[in-house]
């Protein structure tokens, strides 16, 4: 059974995809089509990387990395694609068990109808398991609407996660003002390591739903759906079945200028097979504010969620999070930008608990450019986290440089 499923994992990335592909493919040749190279080369310190708690040894690393991007942006008269393969080499002296080569893959569709409209978000990634427990506040310049994916857990070195998402959404608009919409979600996520114990549980995750949306006028609109949900892992050791219903409201001032709340209730069914089976219900709320806005030379983007999310560690986790981007131009080849993110993980349920954790991270970086295209660059970063389980709270502090090449985009 292990086996049929990871071959049906394999067959649904490459069939998603392919089918991401075909999309874009579809109306090229009638198309503007523009290609959009990056290039970052970096250099850092770190004086506790690992994250070690007061009385253990701190990890005082030097880093070199590498970023290497070219976003493809597909636009036609009925919508828009955006493609974005991305590599990631990472070499750091002192931390062998590290992923040296991250690779990353995005496409986000959005092709319309007179009246339909079908969008399609799709996300690969490969990364090591210790960047996806570090993240920043920084939102995707691409699509900032799209999740992150943090794991959330017990910082971790040597092992990395295959990480497959796909997101279609096809909505029609009966009226003016009322259009039906449904959604679909399957997201994998497999981990490996080389010398070391595989800490993390493979686990798949399916969801579907469908929502009414009312276009109150044309700044706003409100939306209610129902969806569910189901979470397994790959051992068969623990799944959880979820429905629930979901309100959301958007006003918008102008197309950089607006406002999104979210509402939700949701119910799970928890399984837990091993070591013997164990059943739990539970229900609980969460949401999310987002608010963003653009001026003359400043732009900042505000997110704040509750939501109950997959992770490696057998079972789903709530997860509170704060996220805040500030970009400012301070003259015409000085930028600045400030990053802030806190999160605060808890166990799901009583099966759930033990793996809680309080996390936050500052970013501060400044750009000067050379050229329109060419800069130079460093910046700032404080890394701090609190476990239940560790005798004390960690943090660590990062200094780097940077140079780099961002091409022009539309």
């Amino acid at each position: 059974m292990p086996a049929v499923r990871e071959n049906c994992v394999k067959y649904s990335v490459k069939t998603g995809v392919l089918l991401g592909l075909a999309l874009a493919a579809g109306p090229v040749l009638a198309a503007d089509v523009r290609y959009v190279p990056q290039l970052k080369m970096q250099v850092e310190t770190n004086d506790n990387f690992n994250l070690a708690p007061e009385g253990e040894v701190a990890a005082d690393t030097e880093g070199y990395i590498a970023d290497a991007e070219l976003l493809i942006d597909i636009a036609n008269p009925r919508g828009s694609t955006s493609l974005r393969p991305r590599l990631r080499f990472q070499e750091f002296p002192d931390r062998d068990d590290l992923q040296r080569v991250e690779s990353f893959f995005d496409l986000h569709s959005d092709y319309r109808w007179e009246r339909s409209a079908l969008l399609l978000d799709l996300n690969y990634s490969l990364r090591d398991v210790y960047s996806t427990e570090t993240l920043g506040g920084e939102f995707d310049p691409d699509n900032p609407d799209s999740p992150d994916n943090p794991e959330a857990g017990t910082i971790t070195t040597g092992e990395t996660r295959q990480l497959f998402i796909v997101r279609p959404t096809f909505e029609h608009r009966f009226t003016e003002r009322v259009s039906l919409g449904v959604i679909a979600h399957y997201q994998t996520a497999r981990y490996d390591a080389d010398d070391v114990a595989v800490s993390k549980t493979d686990y798949d995750y399916y969801g579907g739903g469908a929502y009414l949306r009312w276009a109150l006028s044309p700044r706003s609109d409100v939306s209610a759906g129902a969806y569910v949900s189901l979470y397994e892992t790959l051992d068969n050791t623990e799944e959880s079945e979820a429905t629930g219903i979901q309100l959301e409201y958007a006003y918008r001032w102008s197309e950089t200028d607006g406002v999104e709340l979210t509402a939700f209730v949701e119910e799970n069914d928890i399984t837990e097979f091993v070591p013997v089976q164990v059943e739990e219900s539970t229900s609980d709320f969460g949401g999310s504010i987002t608010a963003y806005r653009k001026l003359e030379v400043s732009a900042w983007r505000l997110g704040i969620a509750r939501q109950f999310i997959p992770t490696g560690d057998r079972g789903k986790s709530t997860l509170d999070t704060i996220r805040l981007q500030y970009d400012r131009d301070l003259s015409e080849r000085l930028a600045f930008r400030g990053a802030a993110r806190y999160e605060s993980r808890s166990g799901f349920a009583t099966i759930g608990a033990g793996n809680e954790r309080d996390y936050a991270r500052l970013d501060l970086s400044l750009r000067w450019f050379a050229t329109r295209t060419w800069y130079v660059g460093g910046g700032y970063s404080y890394i701090w986290q609190d476990r239940e389980g560790d005798p004390s709270d960690a943090d660590n502090n990062k200094f780097y440089v940077n140079f780099g090449y961002r091409g022009i985009g539309r």
